[in-house]
């Protein structure tokens, strides 16, 4: 039998004279109903990045109990086999988007009108379609509880290697929007399958079935729909750690950029063994990068261009929209000059930070500014350009032609044919959300 294409089976099996079947949750059924999407509606393609099973270890998963005969039949269910079996395994990939259950997760959503990449039936461009999904879904198994028979012949007791039964799946699920690279949904979802008759692949028939229930659960969320069709929703992780209103002055333009007048500006943040950009707003030492670079450190090394290292405390952030700022005692004399308009499409603009190694610090590179983009989902508005950034480049300054602050690197897409496709956030943008004014000063 396929017992529960889980990888399941790092597996201790015990065996016992009496086992009792293992408690089954019940299920609450919704009472919103869900309006499938129409043609015209879809707006975003999904894809099935992962299915993983992450089952606490220790925990009882399948039970073969003493049922005695088989439904009156005289065939006997787990006849001198009764059993039980206990996870001992870690984290196990059970499937993506070209196996078994991405297949019923494509049939499931499609079914309800969502647009779905990795379609079976597309022979050439299954695995393009996939790549180039709008959403990435990823799922974990995180309880599993199995009770089955096992069929004996009624005669002399022997195997019959059929199986019938029911599982109980819990599955935690996460939305990645591939632009922002934001998890902007985290929904968990139970199921529940049974498989009546007792057949050779009745274990997994019954798995699957309980695949099916959770994942028909989460089709219907009424998140996942809004974003199907182009709504906003809000991020699960919006909540952002403000500080009262700073209000920070912005220095005069030069009138060109020029690199040696920005270097007093842009800095490289420690975290760890990792590192990213960030750049000094005002004259009261305050740094922005992005919230990714400083996780949820709340003290961080900031390095200047000088080489000076200084510790900086994480004062406020905001995950939604991937800034962070930073306290430090650090002093300019004259504040960096800002420009807080939306940059005209093919105008100049040059980015500055640290890509791949802190060694590499106070880099330059200079391109154009591509297209003004909007995020359907969170609203969020993007600066894209050809300017190059790499890892290391997170939190970095995005500047004009006159040498004004404009933007903070945050991403860039990755791919065999993608090139030069990269995205900032507009600094008005990081400053509302960090709860910034500007003071401009004559």
């Amino acid at each position: 039998m396929k017992m529960l294409t889980l990888a399941l089976l790092v597996l201790f099996a015990s065996g016992c004279a009496s086992v009792r079947p293992l408690p089954i949750p019940q299920i609450e059924n919704s009472d919103a109903e869900f309006q499938a999407i129409q043609p015209g509606e879809t707006k975003a393609s999904f894809a099935l990045s992962k299915i993983l099973q992450d089952i606490d270890r220790g925990q009882k998963v399948i039970a073969l109990p003493n049922y005695g005969s088989y439904k009156g039949s005289g065939s006997y269910c787990n006849y001198r086999g009764a059993s039980e079996f206990t996870y001992v395994g870690g984290k196990q990939l059970l499937g993506n988007w070209s196996t078994d259950l991405g297949d019923e997760f494509y049939d499931i959503l499609s079914n309800l009108g969502y647009k779905v990449a990795g379609d079976r039936t597309d022979l050439f461009n299954q695995a393009g379609s996939v790549s180039s999904a709008e959403y990435l879904v990823g799922a974990r198994v995180v309880d599993l509880r199995g009770n089955y028979c096992h069929k004996h012949h009624w005669w002399d007791g022997r195997p019959l290697n059929t199986y019938s039964g029911e599982t109980y799946l819990k599955i935690e699920w996460s939305v990645l929007n591939t632009l922002t690279k934001d998890v902007i949904i985290k929904e968990s979802t139970e199921g529940y399958g049974a498989q009546e008759e007792p057949i050779i692949d009745g274990v997994y028939s019954s798995f699957r079935s309980a695949f099916t229930d959770a994942t028909e659960r989460f089709a219907k969320d009424s998140r996942l729909r809004a974003i199907a069709v182009g709504s906003q929703i809000s991020s699960d992780d919006n909540a952002s750690e403000q500080l009262p209103k700073l209000i920070v002055i912005a220095g005069k333009s030069t009138g060109e950029f020029s690199s040696r007048n920005i270097e007093p500006y842009t800095v490289t943040i420690r975290v760890g063994m990792g590192h990213g950009s960030g750049f000094i707003v005002g004259n009261d030492g305050y740094v922005i990068t992005n919230a990714h670079v400083v996780g949820e450190a709340e003290k961080v090394q900031v390095v200047t261009s000088m080489g000076l290292e200084i510790e900086g405390t994480v004062v406020s952030k905001s995950k939604s929209r991937d800034v962070a700022l930073i306290s430090t005692p650090l002093k300019t004399r004259a504040p960096v000059p800002v420009d807080t308009a939306i940059p005209v499409v093919g105008s100049e603009v040059y980015a500055v930070g640290s890509p791949l190694k802190e060694e590499l610090s106070l880099t330059v590179t200079k391109g154009i500014v591509s297209a003004i983009r909007s995020d359907s989902a969170s609203g969020n508005v993007f600066i894209q350009g050809d300017v190059a950034i790499s890892p290391g480049n997170s939190g970095g300054p995005l500047f004009n032609k006159d040498g004004e602050l404009i933007g903070v690197s945050v991403a860039k897409f990755v791919g065999e044919n993608a090139s030069g496709l990269n995205l900032f956030i507009p600094i008005e943008e990081a400053f509302k959300h960090l709860n910034i004014g500007l003071d401009r000063r004559d």
